[in-house]
């Protein structure tokens, strides 16, 4: 015998929702409605429980403007014009892209063999913290006993700390990061367990950016400067030969201007002289500023914001979190509960 229906609860009357019907299931069921909604209350409160509380530290730098024009490109052009070959200075390479650098496994591994001091003035290693290759714990003492049992593949000690730097690389990788502004600086942004160690991070990050661009200038401007000695000493010795060539040209035609073909000829030979007199004197002046820059400041980066010491916690938003469970249970209860409704009343026909 089928179950009657009363007809106040029929929400859908000749193919049209009743609206008052709609009403009062929603209101009879409101118990119901109101478990559905604190289930989702209660998820957000336990992700909250169980999710890892961050910190969240920034700072902002300047990039160092660089047009890459060079005096030294202008003489090579010069040289180059008038068939002489004087070689390729190092080149100032690709533009330092910092953002490609806080990604790097370089940076990472510094940042994870490095010890960290904490709001607490604890001294914090971040792959004990992390929980990642505990040689001291009982679990990993069984294990590499039952390996050694089952005559298994046992992990050096370079394979373990190997994995230890990959494990760790996959956390950081996830924590630290960098990104252009649309003003066109450069933010460095972490995320970490404790505020003090997040905006240490930051500083870290930001001086161990500076000393990779020192190096790196340093290095350039040595392989330049090494390069103008050479060319110097070389640009010389053709001017000297130069010189002489000319000289001894002189001493053997007393009287040439009484030849067109002689005139011409010392022509050539003190245009050759003037020319390598030249460029020997641009690169004593671009040795010289070798020498000038060198003793500069080769930062190439101007810190706008330092790192700050963030106060409340960034992860989780506990506000956020309570507010869209509570928002999406409430919203997912009245249709959850419709449609629950709709196949019992299916099955009870």
């Amino acid at each position: 015998m089928k179950k009657k229906v009363n007809p106040d609860y029929q929400i859908i009357q000749n193919d049209e929702i009743d609206l008052k019907a709609l009403w009062n299931v929603l209101w009879t069921n409101k118990l119901n409605l109101t478990f559905i909604a604190a289930a989702f209350l209660v998820l957000g409160i336990l992700y909250l429980i169980f999710s890892t509380t961050l910190y969240y530290s920034n700072a902002l730098m300047i990039p160092e403007d660089s047009d890459g024009s060079s005096s030294m490109t202008s003489m090579l052009s010069l040289a180059s014009s008038f068939g002489m070959d004087m070689g390729s200075p190092a080149s100032d390479g690709p533009t330092i892209n910092m953002v490609d650098y806080v990604a790097s496994r370089r940076l990472q591994d510094l940042i994870l063999e490095k010890t960290w001091m904490n709001k607490n003035g604890e001294v914090v290693d971040l792959f004990q913290q992390w929980d990642i290759g505990d040689t001291t714990g009982i679990l990993y003492g069984l294990k590499s006993s039952l390996k050694s049992l089952l005559n298994s593949d046992v992990k050096t000690a370079e394979e373990t700390r190997l994995q230890r730097l990959y494990a760790g690389r996959g956390i950081l990788s996830e924590r630290i990061s960098a990104k252009k502004t649309e003003t066109g600086l450069l933010m460095i942004e972490v995320w970490m367990e404790d505020p003090l160690i997040a905006k240490s991070m930051v500083t870290f990050i930001m001086d161990s950016m500076l000393d990779f661009i020192k190096e790196m200038k340093v290095a350039r401007s040595k392989i330049n400067r090494e390069f103008l000695v050479k060319r110097m000493a070389d640009v010389g010795g053709e001017l000297k030969e130069s010189e002489q060539n000319m000289t001894d040209f002189q001493k053997d035609n007393r009287r040439v201007a009484d030849s067109p073909e002689l005139v011409i000829e010392l022509a050539n030979l003190r245009r050759d002289v003037e020319i390598k007199t030249q460029l020997y004197i641009m690169l004593q002046n671009e040795y010289e500023m070798a020498r000038i820059e060198e003793t500069k400041d080769l930062g190439g980066l101007d810190v706008l914001d330092e790192a700050f010491y963030p106060v409340e916690p960034g992860k989780p938003q506990k506000a956020l979190v309570l507010f869209l469970s509570v928002f999406v249970g409430a919203v997912i209860s009245i249709p959850g509960y419709l449609i629950y409704r709709g196949i019992k009343l299916q099955r009870a026909e």
